[in-house]
């Protein structure tokens, strides 16, 4: 909610009004609509006026050719002082005002080269002299389009300070929307997401859109152009389709809500032939009636507002924060398109006005900037924390292969001193007691002990692949000194040789799994089953030792070293144990041959 709050506030100033009118003028005001746009000035005495106030809005509805003359009767009360004073009409997108002072023309508005002095309003200067009165007229004129208007007398003073704050805010805003532009168009080199691609074109049509509604466009940009008002239109209904589609990506509905997405998307493609066919017809045949072009488009956009508001409501249950930040962005559109329609049909006297239009589209640029923003910082964090545990891992297993090579090596080396060291000490003593036989003898015997030990340690065969001989032989010279437990070997369609990496591993992960049945779980039946599939190598460990409880004992050192060898690999590691019932280990991996 912060930068609703923020925005809210920097927004107020260029909102808000002030009434400035000097007490020095007074002011009698009236009009009359030429239907047909015929009248001139010399036909307007024969006419009939209607009275209205300052900041009254005249509402002439839908015109496809009528003008508006407005008759003024403006009088300096001041008997001693001369003044100056403005004529403003409140609606920037008249296609022409024509201001009749006497022998004096001046002609300003969105179809002429001419351009009021503020960006606030459409104003004409009057000075005044001491008690002087003064007749002028104005003729307003805006073709095939919805006309209203209102006027007020305002102090240059005022209308300069507001323009100037009204200018720096709207070159303030669209400065801040092209700065996420460049923000997210960075975000989509680096992650490739198209939902930032449809930000950055929803984006571009929010500025143009922004630029043109508070006349950015006409007074400071491009003064010499001559459609802003078809401009402003269209440019809204692009904006809404680009919103649209936007949207429904963020929402994800193509894959969550499949229907509601073709509807969004047809009523999209509608809005899109209608602008193209509506500016055919604009150039071609102005005379064409599109009042229907209008009211059609008006209709689609408030179906498409409420398929998007349900669209979101609906995805409350898949993923709320997502739904919640699309609702967030539409309550206020709604309402504003509510009131636009109703208004277009003259159910309500008048809607929120283009001010709500403009909060709504620069609100929406930062709430979806702020919200891709900070989801690509999520995501780095998140892939951040994934890569600190991936060096963690590396890291263990690291520690976990310089522990089992220490293990290994103190095996190894107790076994040199127990057996290998003794006999070579022995050798040396028969030696010096010139006991030359006997001491053949005894190397003989260290000769078969060290093939013994090499054999224990990594059998030859395994460099030929022999992996189911070489457990046949561990595991029978294992039965043989083993009393009161039995281990078993069985194979069902294992080659006798196979040529993978993985062999020594295996090889020494079976002997490990052996050893902590027998000697942590007190087995006394240890079976070992060896299948070959197609595409992979099984293998099954069971013992029906004393088992343990998966839930509250963590799968130890030794454990957590196997499966990190199979899983090296690209293997599968499972185990389940049952307390007091034995544990089951398999192994899946698979053949690359």
């Amino acid at each position: 909610m912060r930068i609703i709050y923020l925005i809210s506030f920097l927004l107020f100033p260029l909102f808000s009004r002030a009434q400035t009118t000097s007490k020095s003028v007074s002011v009698v005001s009236s009009y009359a609509v030429d239907q047909n746009s015929s009248w001139t000035i010399d036909l307007l005495q024969q006419q009939k006026f209607h009275a209205f106030k300052q900041n009254d809005k005249i509402n002439i509805g839908y015109n496809r050719d009528a003008a508006v003359w407005c008759r003024f009767i403006v009088k300096n009360v001041n008997t001693s002082q001369s003044t100056k004073t403005w004529l403003c009409f409140n609606n920037n997108h008249i296609d022409s005002l024509s201001l009749y002072d006497g022998k004096v023309i001046k002609t300003i508005g969105d179809r002429t080269v001419g351009k009021s002095p503020f960006i606030e309003t459409l104003a004409f200067e009057l000075n005044l002299q001491p008690n002087e009165e003064r007749l002028v007229w104005v003729r307003v004129k805006k073709v095939t389009s919805y006309l209203d208007f209102s006027y007020s007398l305002e102090n240059q003073d005022y209308l300069e300070a507001k323009s100037s704050r009204k200018t720096a805010l709207t070159s303030f805003f669209i400065g801040i929307v092209f700065l996420l532009l460049m923000i997210n168009a960075i975000l989509f080199l680096m992650t490739k997401d198209r939902l930032y691609v449809y930000y950055i074109g929803y984006s571009i049509l929010t500025a143009f859109y922004t630029a043109i509604t508070t006349n950015f466009a006409k007074h400071v940009l491009f003064p010499e152009f001559r459609f802003f008002s078809e401009g402003r239109v269209y440019t809204g209904a692009l904006w809404y389709i680009a919103l649209s589609i936007f949207l429904g990506h963020f929402l994800k509905l193509k894959e969550n809500q499949p229907v509601k997405h073709k509807l969004i998307i047809a009523l999209g493609g509608i809005n899109f032939l209608l602008i193209l066919i509506s500016v055919s017809l604009l150039v071609l045949y102005k005379d064409v009636e599109f009042r229907y072009f209008f009211v059609l488009g008006y209709i689609i956009f408030l179906a498409s507002i409420f398929i998007l508001f349900w669209s979101a409501v609906a995805h409350l249950k898949i993923e709320k924060t997502q739904a919640v930040y699309a609702l967030l962005a539409f309550v206020p559109q709604l309402v504003w398109g509510a009131c636009l329609i109703l208004k277009t049909f003259e159910i309500i006297p008048q809607s929120l006005g283009d001010n709500w239009m403009l909060f709504i589209s620069l609100y929406e640029v930062f709430l979806f900037g702020y919200i891709l923003s900070r989801n690509y910082i999520d995501i780095f964090l998140k892939n951040n924390e994934l890569m600190q545990e991936v060096i963690f891992e590396k890291e263990s297993s690291l520690r976990a292969i310089s522990e089992v090579q220490l293990r290994e090596r103190r095996n190894i080396a107790n076994i040199i001193h127990d057996n290998v060291g003794s006999k070579i000490a022995h050798i040396i003593h028969l030696f010096d007691m010139r006991n030359v036989g006997l001491a053949k003898q005894t190397i003989n015997e260290l000769a078969e002990d060290i093939r013994e030990i090499s054999h224990k340690i990594l059998p030859k065969a395994l460099d030929e692949g022999a992996l189911v001989s070489s457990l046949q032989s561990q595991i029978s010279s294992l039965n043989a000194g083993l009393t009161d437990a039995k281990i078993e070997l069985f194979c069902y369609d294992f080659p006798d040789k196979i040529d993978e990496k993985w062999i020594y591993d295996v090889y020494l992960i079976t002997l490990e799994v052996i050893n902590n049945a027998i000697k942590h779980g007190n087995a006394e039946l240890i079976t070992i089953e060896l299948y070959k599939y197609p595409k992979n190598y099984h293998f099954q460990f069971t013992d029906d030792g004393l088992g343990f409880d998966l839930q509250k004992t963590s799968k130890g050192f030794g454990l957590e070293n196997i499966e990190k060898r199979v899983n090296y690999y690209k293997g599968n590691f499972e185990i389940s144990s049952v307390k007091n019932e034995g544990t089951i280990i398999q192994i899946n991996i698979p053949s690359h041959r």
